[in-house]
This record gives C-alpha cells, structure tokens and sequence, in this order.
C-alpha cells in the first residue's frame, strides 16, 4: 500500500475522544523516536450516532488541522471516520492516511477456523457495513452489533460497572448465538472493554484489536529513521477528564492538552 521505510517522523492520531489511544500507544511502543499529534474531537464524541454528511463535515476539519500541523502520516484510529470518511479524506490531506477496518478484516480472516465472525461497533459503522462487505468478499459469514452505549462507558472511565455487564450480554449474545469464532472490535474505544467482553464469552472465542496488526505495518512503513520524541494532545472538549483518563489507558502522566476551539 505504501513505499516500506518512508521518512515519516510527524505522525498523527485522530479520534472522537479515548478510543484512539489503544491503538497510539501501541505505536508508540514500537517507535518512540517520533514527533506525535494526537487529536481528540471530544465535543463530538461519540461519532457512532452521527450522519454521513455530519461526518464528512468532522472529517474536513480533522484534515484542515492536520495540514496546519505539517504532518506525514495520519492515522484514523477509528472505524466509524474510517468507515465512512476514508476516501473523501485522502483527496483533501496533504499527507498519507491509514484507516483502522482493513486490518481488522485482515486479522480476522486469519484467526477465524470457521469462518463466522462477529463484529461490534458503533451505530455507523455497523450500518455503513463495510466490514461485512469486506468479510463476506473473503468467504466469511458476518454477524454485526451496533453497542450504543459501549463508547460512553470508556469516556466515563467506566464507573457504571453493573450497566456494562448488562449491555456486553445484550449486544454480544446474537454473535454467539450465531456461531462466531473471532469477534472483531470494530471501534477503538472496546478493546478497554475486554475484560468485560472475556468474561461473557469464555475461551471459545478470539478477539481481533485491529491495532495490533495496524502497529506493526506503520513500524514497517516508517521504518527506524530517527527524530526527536515528542507527544502533542488537542481535544475540542474537557481538556482535564482527557488528561486523567487518558493517562490511564496510556499507561503514563499526560502532561499538557490543548483544547481546540
């Protein structure tokens, strides 16, 4: 897809809120010798519940700041902007993009042993239906659950415990019922979820975090061309709840964001 070790040292992450942050600190973990941009659009979290022209709106201005930035690479690290923004993105960035649902199809086709897989996502994502198209190109059966509440649950830093366990049994009840061997969790937002997921499915079934295989082809595209260690956050909205809990799920103190107006 792209030129293997390209000079990209200015890297940037978007998301609606949190989410993005399981799949930046994998990168990061593979390559801390990068300038890095993490966006939030908290003040339009969560993206599930938004129209396509509402975000191909988002999208626009996601690319504008990110041209100001001056960056090489831009990481989506979301399925729902993924999903529905992808293209329109790359004919207006001055940079290359990657998305996050190509490498969730991708792991998925390999974990599964007969092909069914379940995918939960968001609203959008699951109606937009571009990993079921994706799959079912591959001779793999879908079953999809939109999870309306599972985002914000992570960007409440999921205090309502009871609740979660309650609305994991809901939305991942047909999947199992339907027979899925692999999960995919389609939003990046789930994989903060996990144990919760783990708990209501046993052994029987995997789950595939697209970031895990996403991780690995950006260290292979970016390659070890060295430049100077560097983390910039910006959020639209809340600023503070950003930093504490975002900090949680990065494993490390966040010192410094920059609300956006």
């Amino acid at each position: 897809m792209y030129l293997k070790q390209k000079p990209y040292n200015k890297i940037g992450f978007v998301d609606s809120g949190l989410g993005g942050l399981t799949v930046f600190k994998k990168v990061k973990k593979l390559m801390s010798d990068k300038e890095y941009i993490y966006f939030a659009d908290s003040a339009n979290v969560p993206y599930g519940s938004k129209t396509r022209d509402q975000m191909l709106m988002i999208s626009e201005n996601i690319v504008r700041f990110f041209n100001e930035q001056q960056i090489d690479l831009l990481v989506v690290a979301c399925n729902t902007l993924t999903s529905i923004a992808l293209d329109y993105m790359k004919s207006i960035a001055n940079f290359d993009i990657i998305g996050v649902v190509e490498y969730g199809v991708k792991s998925a086709i390999k974990t599964t042993s007969n092909k069914k897989v379940g995918v939960i996502a968001t609203k959008a994502t699951v109606d937009n239906g571009l990993y079921k198209k994706l799959l079912e190109q591959k001779g793999v059966e879908v079953c999809q659950s939109a999870c309306f509440d599972f985002v914000s649950f992570v960007e409440e830093d999921c205090k309502d415990k009871d609740k979660i366990v309650e609305k994991v049994e809901e939305y991942l009840k047909p999947i199992v019922d339907f027979g899925a061997d692999t999960i995919i969790l389609g939003c990046t937002h789930y994989p903060i979820l996990i144990e919760y997921l783990k708990q209501y499915t046993g052994e029987n079934i995997k789950f595939v975090d697209p970031a895990d295989s996403l991780s690995e082809d950006v260290y292979e595209i970016c390659g070890s061309y060295q430049n100077k260690c560097d983390t910039k956050y910006f959020v639209t909205k809340n600023p503070s709840d950003f930093k504490i809990n975002g900090s949680k799920i990065i494993g490390e103190p966040i010192e410094k964001v920059t609300e956006m107006e």
